[in-house]
């Protein structure tokens, strides 16, 4: 396999992942320059109001990168510094808000704008550690680190890669949603269930090594430890006064985090094999979206079923498959859809009962909702056991 002359017009487009986590400090700078507090709220109403409309105008792309063409951009180091670049920036806003709430006269509406902003900062940041963390190279994997251990999510890159790629579209995965669960019932058991998770693998690690799971060499003991280090420095230094953004804007970020893997495999779920083992992850195990604008900014993390079939596909290369489930508009649109349950069932559980073809036994479905989703959305007819006559 050879490369060959490819063009990726949107390259010059993914800095703006990056670029994106100094929105906070853009906000707070209107707000000194005009004196307006609604500035403070430019984060938020950025994502999640000018977003969702702007998609609707660009649009979704369904082009591919030729198969040939894929060695040269993934060693194409432009796209691995567009990633990098996020860490001096998220952290230059985190450190912004905390000097701003430590300085400024205390407003409420001030207070919680700056928090909200940081926790949807922060989401930026766990969604550039999701991406790099991916990759196996020492400073890769130090530059994830530190973009997760912002948001108290360090022990996020072993419980992903060894726990969710593997059990993922199964019973047994705290991070695939089940159809009938709503977005609040799944946070209650992905978020502590990640931990858990995580730290487990770990342990079974160092167990094989004969070493103790208390040890430096857990990464999700020392990535937790980085974090209270952090964030204690950063009370030290601008007070009090910044605890509650500190501990707010991570459950924020964590929460945008649970978002996107709530839903990433809605519903959906692996057969058996006759052996009693899941079969391979396949494209339609997870849902996808190719709306272009919310693409750009997460790192292509919408093209979700090449992701999981290539982990360590760098995000330039992910690609559309035709087989693999839609979503109707891209992941800051889906996550307000998933903070409403109403509006989240109205919408994906029709999407859900048509991927299925009407077979809603090859659903993932939460068992205290089953009876009323199948009476609801199962429309396999019956097989017949008629016998022609002679």
């Amino acid at each position: 396999m050879t490369d060959i002359a490819y063009t990726d017009k949107k390259k010059f487009f993914w800095p703006l992942a990056s670029v994106l986590g100094l929105m906070p400090v853009i906000g707070i700078a209107l707000y000194y320059e005009t004196g307006t507090a609604l500035w403070l709220w430019l984060t938020p109403i950025f994502f999640y109001g000018f977003v969702p409309i702007i998609e609707v105008l660009f649009g979704e792309d369904t082009s591919n990168p030729p198969r040939e063409a894929i060695p040269g951009l993934r060693d194409d180091k432009f796209y691995r510094w567009s990633a990098f670049a996020g860490l001096p920036l998220v952290y230059l806003s985190w450190v912004v808000g905390a000097w701003f709430l430590s300085t400024e006269p205390f407003s409420l509406n001030a207070y919680i704008a700056t928090t909200v902003a940081a926790g949807l900062n922060g989401a930026g940041a766990l969604n550039a550690g999701h991406e790099i963390g991916h990759r196996r190279d020492k400073v890769s994997i130090n530059v994830a680190r530190f973009l997760l251990c912002l948001c108290g999510m360090g022990h996020f890159r072993i419980e992903h890669n060894m726990g969710h790629h593997v059990q993922v579209a199964t019973p047994e995965d705290s991070a695939t949603a089940m159809m009938g669960e709503n977005f609040y019932e799944f946070v209650l058991h992905e978020l502590p269930g990640g931990y858990v998770r995580a730290w487990g693998l770990e342990k079974a690690r160092l167990a094989r090594a004969d070493k103790s799971a208390f040890s430096l060499e857990n990464e999700v003991l020392l990535n937790t430890l980085i974090t209270l280090f952090m964030y204690g420095t950063m009370t030290a230094v601008f007070g009090l006064i910044i605890l509650p953004y500190l501990l707010i804007a991570a459950l924020l970020s964590n929460l945008m985090l649970s978002s996107a893997n709530y839903i990433e495999h809605y519903g959906l779920m692996r057969g058996k094999r006759d052996d009693g083992r899941y079969e391979r992850v396949q494209p339609h195990h997870s849902w996808n979206a190719n709306h272009v604008v919310s693409n750009v900014m997460l790192f292509h993390l919408q093209r979700h079923s090449d992701h999981h079939a290539h982990a360590e596909r760098p995000y330039q290369c992910l690609r559309h498959f035709d087989t693999s489930p839609q979503l109707p508009a891209g992941y800051f649109t889906m996550y307000l859809a998933a903070w409403i349950p109403p509006v989240w069932y109205k919408v994906m559980d029709p999407l859900v009962a048509e991927q299925m073809g009407g077979d809603m036994t090859k659903a993932y479905i939460k068992p205290s909702k089953r009876d009323a989703i199948m009476r609801k959305w199962h429309k396999v007819e019956p097989a017949t056991n008629a016998v022609a006559a002679e």
